[in-house]
């Protein structure tokens, strides 16, 4: 941190013909107190019991009269804050105006003091807002001082670092012009540098440190009346080396080096514009340099984002140009450099290749699955970028041709850099990853806004009403807020989702404009659905439709409408979330950017229609779904894949079923990686669902269970799968397999019931299982609420029960567990035939066939059971030890 006036002890450059350097760090915001005794109170703790007395003993050494030690004409001296060769700086306190202030005693000999407080009281005169004010100039007991605004805040010599290059420029800007500012007054700095420039905490930049300052010379002064060189040699122009004359194109030089050096500090590449200029002002010859400092900020300024604000303002273009557009002011550029071709640079200062693949490095040292990051997320991050440069140059040019509307132009930018905020962000979530949220990476680097859909000038027409001017730099603030939620979704970070959506809902409601405040309520409710009150987004879903509808952004009412739909058909008010399908589906239809929202509707009508049990119009939703889902690009794409292993699910014919996921699959493999969780869930699924075949399942889900345990936080997914796969080992008559499946599931929960239960019987103890097998059903009792998974966990664990009960030798029980079983999933299975719930039904069938085989049942009763389990078996790859005992059953 660094005070006003104060000089830096850590220059190694050296100062000239400044020997005393002294600095004390600051880190309390300027401001004025209410009393002289307020603000001596804020003494650092860490000062010696005797510092007040020794800083006593030292002011009135200094003033020579131990009576007048610490004040300085009517300012209390508080303490020291620096000190250079040409004075020492203290902050004081001013009791007239009750305000704190930087107080600087300047070193000058008796006959220069009336030339030192003349130039101080120009230096008053100088009033500029980047220039340290100063308040008052006097004499004291034969010493000149200055009294100024107390900054606290950083110079600009560390503050670089890390920083995006428009920040740097921005803040150098402000630099540039205190010293057009000094110059217009005719005075030159002479010792411009980083450390004479503080960045205060309201964000604005004071150059300080005049005290070399000096009346500009007249460029054709004669040789003869050298001035002696001063400042500092690593920022001090040639001609002030050699005593030439000094003016105001010294302090360019000054400039340019130390503006160099921020832009190196932060690592990025420097634009060839930006090189340009600063090559010129600090050439060597100052006549070389430009014309005034103006006109070096000038051309520093010609950005095409600030070049095409005052296009908008003289031109009186559409609201949302001024803040939206920043490539169109390229008109103005130098025609030696090929139109439009500065996306790569833009693309860059959102987040700088070199951190990027730094960033991609480090994944892989976060164990097995961040290995196996770095080779998805990497292409997936290029390819983005290409895209977004090549869209870039695509609507730059058509500005150039004027080939659309200026309204539509605002949009196409708005897009792009929406786009742009999101690969910044991605690039913050990438960065700070730990291991334990790595699966998060890939959703999220997907979820920003598809450069693609910024071309798609259909789905950009609306007929929204474009914002106030006035409120275009808050709008856009907002709407990056909502994309950070957006990709806070799309990462399943859906606690950090809902705060950045209640933050833009906020925001947007204090502005008043109810396009965005329907999107941010859209977000909402979105971040909302996937938390365990999902029944909670309701409400928010609801407001965005009411708001969106009264603003004319369908779009996003029938996306809200779309998601309420899941929410209260699955949970909520399962009969009423329809009503008004035909108004919103005809509505969706007749909006060009709603086919996202369309096929979203359809594919939750689909999931609403399953689970009410009814098969048959959820495929047909879910066909509809995959129609409307061909032509979506960009945000919701990666979404819509669930379209096709839904109907996977649905599907009568198995085969076509099976593809149908085996294409979900391979998309998620090749967009998210073969091991990130969607991919593995979907992958087990086809597993679950189609792949009949026990030898095929227990090969096939092996691989998905290992790679699930690279996900600790799996839990529910790891017990699953090694379940499934021990009772097809089971199946296949591999005991000791399905052990270890079965222990590996109780090592990721150790409660899991049908896991810890069966490894209970596996490992001879007929007796504990049964108990356990029978604990477990009665924690699960019937409700009026349940759904038809509810019955079907019941009935696996019924399952469990008789199979453990035979061994016992209790068949009656046995008998009577089994046939529940069989009586309970064979109505799921009408309406669900999923390969894994078949089977099942299929070993209660075989299990209760072996059970009837031993006790006093008729030979008919025990040839249906067991005719049906032989074709199951047959069917399935059953093992023919069991085939051939079940065709011996008279």
């Amino acid at each position: 941190m660094r005070v006003s006036g104060e000089s830096s002890e850590s220059d190694a450059d050296g100062e000239l013909p400044r020997t005393d350097t002294d600095s004390k760090p600051a880190d309390v915001a300027t401001g004025s107190v209410d009393s002289a005794d307020e603000l001596i109170a804020r003494v650092r703790p860490q000062a010696p019991v005797g510092a007040p007395l020794a800083r006593a003993r030292v002011l009135g050494a200094m003033f020579g009269d131990q009576s007048a030690a610490g004040a300085v004409g009517r300012f209390r001296v508080l303490e020291r804050l620096g000190a250079g060769g040409m004075g020492v700086v203290y902050e004081a306190y001013d009791p007239e105006l009750a305000r704190g202030v930087a107080l600087k005693l300047v070193n000058v000999v008796a006959k220069d003091r009336e030339a030192a407080l003349a130039e101080a009281k120009s230096l008053a005169r100088l009033s500029h807002p980047n220039v340290v004010p100063i308040y008052d100039v006097g004499l004291e007991r034969d010493r000149v001082y200055l009294v100024m605004e107390l900054v606290r805040g950083q110079t600009l010599r560390q503050w670089p670092e890390g920083r995006k290059l428009r920040e740097i420029l921005d803040v150098y800007q402000q630099a540039g012009r205190a010293l057009a500012a000094a110059h217009d007054a005719g005075l030159v700095h002479r010792d411009f540098k980083p450390d004479n420039a503080i960045l205060g905490a309201d964000g604005r930049v004071r150059v300080v440190d005049f005290g070399l300052a000096c009346e500009a010379d007249d460029p054709a002064r004669a040789t003869s009346e050298r001035r002696r060189p001063a400042g500092t040699p690593r920022f001090m122009a040639p001609e002030i080396l050699t005593g030439a004359a000094v003016t105001p194109a010294a302090d360019q030089y000054s400039f340019c080096i130390a503006l160099a050096d921020a832009l190196a500090l932060a690592g990025e590449p420097t634009p060839r514009r930006v090189a340009v200029v600063l090559e010129r002002g600090r050439a060597a010859d100052p006549s070389q340099r430009f014309a005034s400092m103006g006109d070096l900020l000038r051309a520093l300024a010609r950005d095409p984002a600030r070049t095409w604000r005052r296009l908008a303002a003289v031109g009186g273009l559409a609201a949302c140009v001024g803040t939206l557009a920043f490539f169109l002011g390229q008109k103005n550029f130098d025609e030696a450099i090929e139109p439009c071709s500065d996306g790569p640079v833009r693309l860059e200062t959102a987040w700088w290749g070199p951190a990027r693949s730094s960033a991609l490095a480090r994944l892989a040292t976060l164990g097995s699955y961040g290995r196996t990051l770095r080779p998805t997320l990497g292409p997936l991050l290029d390819d983005y970028a290409r895209q977004w440069e090549r869209e870039y140059h695509v609507a730059c040019l058509d500005y150039r041709r004027g080939a659309e509307s200026e309204s539509l132009a605002d949009r196409r930018m708005l897009c792009l850099e929406e786009g742009r905020h999101g690969f910044a962000e991605a690039g913050k979530l990438i960065t700070s990853a730990e291991a334990a949220n790595l699966a998060q990476l890939p959703r999220a680097v997907q979820s920003m806004r598809d450069p693609a859909s910024c071309s798609d000038l259909a789905s950009l027409a609306s007929d929204v009403e474009p914002p106030p001017p006035a409120l275009v730099p808050q709008i856009k603030q907002v709407r990056n807020q909502i994309w950070d939620a957006r990709l806070q979704v799309g990462a399943g970070r859906y606690d950090q989702a809902l705060a950045a959506a209640r933050t833009a809902v906020g925001n947007a409601r204090a502005l008043g404009y109810q396009p965005v405040l329907a999107e941010a309520l859209l977000v909402e409710g979105h971040a909302r659905m996937n938390l365990p009150e999902y029944s909670g987004a309701v409400p928010s879903f609801s407001e965005a439709i009411q708001v969106a509808n009264g603003s004319r952004a369908r779009a996003v009412a029938i996306e809200a409408w779309a998601r309420r739909v899941f929410v209260q058909g699955t949970s909520t008010h399962p009969d009423g979330a329809v009503a008004g399908l035909d108004f919103v589906e005809s509505e969706a239809k007749a909006t060009p950017s709603a086919t996202f929202a369309l096929a979203l509707l359809y594919n939750n009508l689909g999931s609403v229609e399953l689970a009410k049990d009814d098969r048959t119009a959820a495929r047909t939703y879910f066909e509809r779904a995959l129609t409307a889902a061909q032509t979506v690009v960009g945000r919701g794409e990666l979404e819509l894949v669930n379209i096709r292993a839904n109907l996977g699910i649905v599907a009568d014919d198995r085969v076509q079923g099976d593809a149908f996921i085996a294409q979900a699959a391979a998309t998620l493999t090749d967009r998210l990686g073969a091991d990130h969780p969607d991919t593995l869930a979907v992958r087990e699924q086809r597993g679950f669902v189609t792949i009949e075949d026990l030898a095929q399942a227990e090969a096939y889900l092996t691989p998905v269970c290992r790679a699930y345990e690279l996900h600790a936080t799996l839990v529910d997914a790891i017990v699953r799968c090694w379940t499934e796969v021990g009772l097809l080992r089971l199946d296949l008559n591999k005991r000791d397999g399905a052990i270890e499946a079965m222990e590996r599931a109780v090592h990721a929960q150790k409660e899991a019931p049908e896991a810890a239960s069966y490894l209970t019987l596996l490992r001879g103890n007929a007796g504990a299982a049964a108990r356990k097998f029978a604990e477990a059903v009665a924690a699960r009792p019937p409700t009026l609420e349940d759904q038809w998974w509810d019955r079907l966990l019941r009935a696996y664990l019924t399952l469990g029960l008789g199979r453990a009960l035979r061994e016992t030798g209790d068949l009656r029980g046995a008998r009577g567990a089994l046939e529940k079983t069989i009586r309970d999933l064979e109505p799921i299975i009408r309406v669900h035939p999923a390969a894994s719930y078949e089977r099942r039904l299929g070993r209660a069938r075989v299990e209760l066939a072996f059970t009837l085989s031993a006790m006093d049942t008729s030979s008919d009763e025990r040839a249906v059971v067991a005719e049906a389990a032989v074709a199951w078996l047959r069917r399935v790859g059953g093992t023919s030890i069991e085939i051939t005992r079940l065709v011996r059953i008279p």
